[in-house]
């Protein structure tokens, strides 16, 4: 049986897919990878990752696959590394709008359903490696 973990790595750019791709298998690690929250599900739920590395601005939303895997009862135990761009795009800090989520009371209370997009880790895009390999080792 192998003991080699498995990351699953979501971005919809191919560049960015294969960067993490090279940094994680140098490491020794497994890869898959998807190009959209729809495909990654199928491959998640196929392939059973032990950690998922998810951009958040994509077709097929980052955002409601994380809410998505966050609150299935089978998926919600993979750690999600979120690795995204959004701040040099956008100007909106991320990582804190992720952990604060300061809508999710007020979407439990207007839809009755809970909301949960936070992830285990964040790291800003372009993605250091040291960084990215420290992330993944805590977290599995």
């Amino acid at each position: 049986m192998s003991t080699t973990k498995k990351i699953l790595i979501i971005d919809d750019e191919p560049d960015a897919r294969a960067y993490l791709k090279a940094i994680l298998e140098e490491e020794g690690y497994e890869t898959m990878t998807a190009s959209d929250g729809e495909e990654g599900l199928k491959k998640m739920r196929e392939g059973h990752p032990h950690l998922i590395l998810l951009d958040l601005m994509m077709p097929k939303s980052g955002i409601m696959f994380l809410n998505e895997i966050k609150n299935d009862e089978q998926l919600r135990e993979v750690p999600i590394v979120v690795a995204s761009g959004v701040r040099q795009v956008t100007g909106v800090d991320m990582k804190h709008y992720l952990e604060e989520q300061p809508f999710k009371k007020r979407k439990k209370e207007v839809l009755g359903v809970d909301f949960d997009i936070t992830p285990d880790a964040f790291l800003e895009k372009p993605v250091n490696p040291s960084e990215l390999l420290a992330t993944v080792r805590k977290l599995i």
